[in-house]
C-alpha cells in the first residue's frame, strides 16, 4: 500500500513502495525513515541517515527496500521549501538527532485517513528542522501567476500564455520568476502540470484524460515526464495507492 497526502505546498508518499532510479527535479525532496536510517544515493555517493533532504536539481536514486518510508515533495516557492534551500550547503541536509517523535507520528499517518494529522505532522516537522511555513512577500505579478496556477482550469500552459496574464513578456516574468522562485518558470509549470494530472487521477480519472487535462501531449509524454521527474512509471505511482487531498 502507498498512502499519498497531497497538500498545498508539499506532496508526501508513504508506504514500502516507495522506489525510484535516477532522477532530478525542481523541488526539495525530504527522505525519512521509521526506524533505522535509510540510504539514497545522492550524485553518486551512498548517504545514510534518519532524514535526509536532496536539494533541488540534484541527482538522487531511492528504494524503499521493502520497509515503510515517507518521501515528501516540497514546492519550491513556499516558505517552507525556501527556509531550507538556506540552510543546506551542498547537495544535502542529514537530520538524526531527536527525530523519534517526528518518525513515530509519521508511522501513524499509516494507519489513519486523517488529514488534520497530516497537516500537524507537516507543522511538527517544520518545526523540528527549524523552519517557518509561512509565505514571505512576493512581487504582486509572480502572486498572481501562483494564485493563477493553483486555480488552472486552463489547457495552453504556454510561458507566453501566463506572461499575457500578468502584463508581462515571457522573457521578464521567466527572469523575475527565477529571481522570487529561485527555479526556471518553464520546470515550475511542468511540475504544476504533474499536479493537476496527479490530482485528476485522484479523482478517478484514468492515465489519458489525466494527461490531457493537465495540458500534456500525450499520455506517452506525461509517463515520461513522470519518469524523469520522480523517478518511477505512472503506473507503479498510483497501483495500490491511497490519494488523501488535505487542501480544501
Amino acid at each position: 500500500m502507498l498512502k499519498i497526502f497531497w497538500d498545498n505546498d508539499n506532496i508526501a508518499f508513504i508506504g514500502n513502495q516507495v522506489n525510484a532510479t535516477e532522477h532530478s527535479h525542481c523541488v526539495l525532496q525530504m527522505f525519512l525513515s521509521f526506524d533505522e536510517p535509510l540510504q539514497v544515493t545522492i550524485d553518486g555517493e551512498r548517504i545514510i541517515g534518519k532524514c535526509i533532504i536532496v536539494n533541488k536539481n540534484v541527482r538522487h536514486v531511492f528504494s524503499c527496500d521493502n520497509k515503510i518510508r515517507m518521501s515528501v515533495l516540497l514546492e519550491p516557492s513556499s516558505n517552507f521549501a525556501k527556509e531550507l534551500i538556506k540552510k543546506i550547503d551542498g547537495n544535502y541536509l542529514i537530520y538524526n538527532n531527536g527525530i523519534e517523535r517526528i518518525q513515530q507520528k509519521a508511522a501513524a499517518l499509516m494507519r489513519t485517513d486523517n488529514r488534520q494529522l497530516y497537516t500537524e505532522f507537516i507543522q511538527d516537522f517544520a518545526e523540528y528542522l527549524g523552519v517557518k511555513r509561512n509565505s514571505e512577500v512576493l512581487d504582486e505579478r509572480i502572486t498572481a501567476l501562483l494564485e493563477t496556477l493553483q486555480n488552472c482550469d486552463c489547457y495552453d500552459h504556454t510561458i507566453k500564455n501566463f506572461a499575457n496574464s500578468v502584463c508581462l513578456s515571457s522573457s521578464r516574468l521567466s527572469h523575475l520568476f527565477r529571481e522570487q522562485i529561485g527555479v526556471p518558470l518553464k520546470s515550475y509549470i511542468l511540475f504544476h502540470q504533474l499536479e493537476k494530472a496527479f490530482t485528476a487521477l485522484l479523482n478517478g480519472a484514468n492515465i489519458t484524460d489525466a494527461a490531457m487535462l493537465a495540458g500534456f501531449d500525450s499520455p506517452s509524454h506525461f509517463a515520461a515526464t513522470v519518469k524523469k521527474w520522480m523517478g518511477m512509471p505512472v503506473s507503479a505511482s498510483i497501483k495500490n495507492s491511497e490519494f488523501l487531498k488535505v487542501f480544501i
